[in-house]
């Protein structure tokens, strides 16, 4: 691990703190309580709105995203910004309790068994099955998904909506530049803490579900498109989750 190595480290661990901070939960019950989401409106308009704009606040806080072309900053947020969010939900998920809190925060809590009144069994246990499981691969080390995050981010096309109609980024070899930068601090802090053999393990196992990553990013998305008229959605979750062709704030 370089020095600039261990700075960008820090980087990602100071902005996602300072995302939270930013943009603290009003007009819902204060941890402890529980907050019930009984609606995919409420789905959506509360934990959904809250991670997606904490995780736009955290990308903009990370300095090579400014490098990037405008348009396609846009365009990674647009069009990745629902997968980046169920990578989030790893940081959240309580698999003793099947609850979602983003600890150390006056965040209510989230049931998880609300995914089954919502959008049914098949898609709960796919969700708590990736959660708990990308939680083990990675022995709860926090640091190594809030830089998937980043990944998944920086990775054009991830999600998969619509290549056809997705716009091809104007600069793209910034972005994989970017994205191999976050790779390889990453690799290295992973091998200084865990040595290479058990780094390789961790990298081909972790990648190996992030088809699942994308799989529920786009139930999701196809599924709210059924049930919700856009008008209820505020302009970033019409962006998000493509009612729109609006932008979201990057």
């Amino acid at each position: 691990m370089t020095a600039s190595d261990w700075s960008r480290i820090n980087q990602v661990q100071l902005a996602y703190n300072e995302s939270i901070v930013i943009n603290k939960v009003i007009g819902v019950p204060s941890f402890p309580a529980s907050q019930r989401i009984h609606s995919t409106l409420e789905l959506i308009r509360i934990p959904t709105y809250l991670a997606s704009i904490r995780l736009i606040t955290f990308i903009k806080k990370i300095p090579e995203f400014h490098l990037i072309d405008l348009d396609d900053r846009v365009t990674l947020v647009k069009y990745n910004l629902l997968a980046v969010v169920f990578m989030h939900t790893v940081l959240l998920y309580d698999s003793n309790h099947d609850t979602y809190h983003e600890p150390n925060t006056d965040d209510p809590i989230f049931q998880g068994k609300d995914w089954i009144e919502i959008l049914g069994n098949e898609f709960y246990r796919e969700l708590t099955n990736i959660a708990t499981t990308l939680t083990k691969i990675v022995q709860n080390d926090r640091i190594i998904i809030k830089i998937f995050l980043l990944l998944i981010l920086f990775s054009k096309g991830f999600c998969g909506y619509d290549i056809s109609h997705e716009p091809s980024l104007k600069n793209s070899s910034i972005v994989y530049k970017t994205q191999n930068l976050y790779l390889e601090s990453l690799y290295k802090y992973c091998i200084h803490n865990y040595g290479l053999k058990k780094t390789e393990t961790l990298f081909t196992r972790y990648l190996s579900h992030l088809l699942s990553v994308q799989c529920l990013a786009v139930h999701l998305k196809d599924y709210v498109h059924d049930h919700i008229d856009a008008s209820q959605l505020s302009p970033l979750m019409q962006s998000v989750l493509q009612f729109t062709d609006s932008t979201s704030p990057v």
